[in-house]
């Protein structure tokens, strides 16, 4: 089989820190996995980047799995959230591929055998590594890298240890008690192809701003930048639109409270138009309305988010419109912690 295998983000381009670096672990990671699958047949495609942007590196990703007519592509990453969520999880575009599915739910199961929590499989269309890749995509959070118990675990079975859990799901014997059993590289026959993903014929684009310290940012369109400053000056004000569909959206303010819902985007409209009443935010609520008709054809699409808090080089982990369990709270943030950097898709 043909693995376009990619360790997240980039050197020029990092993703989540903690007690450890995402993008310096995932890339160690990645190095043991192409070695146990090369080792085991496999054809292992190097789909990393070294760009210096987000759209960049996440298109050097799928362009190269694309290119290469790669099987699957597959891409690890690490969590991050507030220093208590913790665990392993698989995201696929969405539940028809039973391959995949039987991948994934391996790789978690793996991960819980050695005291991961298991948080299951789950579905997006929002993510570009699922939805830009012409094969099955997958996405392994193999762990929060802000959880100790996590980081105590990874550091108990080592770079190879975590390596092995994730080899193991895409191909169960590549790992035998240590040693790796060699097998044809040709696609197994019962390896089952999905139809092809389904095309939107529009996509969705969020565009937003902030203002901090005193001015309105420039614009930025789902993940082509981030909306801040990034320099510890908190965002005080949001304003937030789709292309199609709605968005309504509010904030919560440092020392105060949630501000009620809007669904404009005009600062000039100071009751519609923006969320925000000038004092520093700390958490912020998307929530995205999709349309019937492209619903029945593509599926309900989600706001995903996060939000850097000031003073910190990482951000917290991604949320889904409002959704509450599996270490989502329905919000982006941390009630008392400003906020300098936000990003929505």
């Amino acid at each position: 089989m043909k693995i376009g295998l990619r360790g997240g983000h980039s050197p020029n381009c990092k993703g989540a820190f903690g007690i450890v670096d995402e993008q310096t672990e995932v890339r160690k990671i990645y190095n043991e996995i192409a070695a146990i699958l090369r080792a085991t047949g496999h054809t292992v495609i190097d789909c990393n980047s070294s760009a210096s942007t987000i759209s960049g590196e996440l298109a050097d990703g799928t362009n190269k799995a694309n290119a290469n007519n790669c099987d699957i592509f597959v891409s690890i990453h690490m969590n991050a959230f507030n220093g208590s969520a913790n665990g392993t999880e698989c995201w696929l575009y969405d539940a028809t591929n039973a391959m995949m599915n039987n991948i994934a739910s391996q790789i978690c199961t793996n991960f819980a055998t050695k005291g991961f929590y298991n948080r299951g499989v789950k579905y997006t269309t929002n993510y570009h590594d699922l939805n830009a890749s012409n094969m099955p995509a997958m996405i392994v959070e193999t762990m929060f890298c802000d959880s100790r118990k996590d980081i105590d675990l990874y550091n108990a079975l080592g770079v190879r240890g975590i390596a092995e859990l994730i080899a193991n799901g895409i191909n169960k014997k590549a790992v035998n008690n240590g040693a790796p059993v060699i097998h044809t590289p040709s696609k197994p026959s019962n390896l089952v192809t999905p139809s092809k993903k389904p095309v939107p014929n529009q996509k969705l684009v969020f565009t937003y701003a902030v203002k901090a310290g005193g001015k309105i940012l420039p614009e930025v369109q789902n993940l082509n930048d981030w909306a801040g400053l990034g320099d510890g000056t908190p965002i005080t004000d949001i304003a937030i639109k789709c292309n199609f569909g709605t968005v309504k959206y509010r904030v919560h303010v440092k020392g105060g409270n949630w501000l009620p819902y809007v669904t404009g985007y005009n600062w000039s409209d100071h009751n519609n138009g923006y969320a925000g009443n000038g004092r520093a935010i700390d958490a912020v609520e998307v929530y995205y309305d999709t349309p019937a008709d492209y619903a029945v054809k593509y599926g309900y699409q989600k706001a995903q988010y996060r939000i850097s808090p000031i003073n910190s080089d990482g951000y917290y982990s991604w949320q889904f419109d409002n959704e509450t369990g599996n270490g989502q709270d329905g919000y982006a943030g941390c009630f008392g912690v400003a906020i300098d950097k936000f990003q929505l898709c």
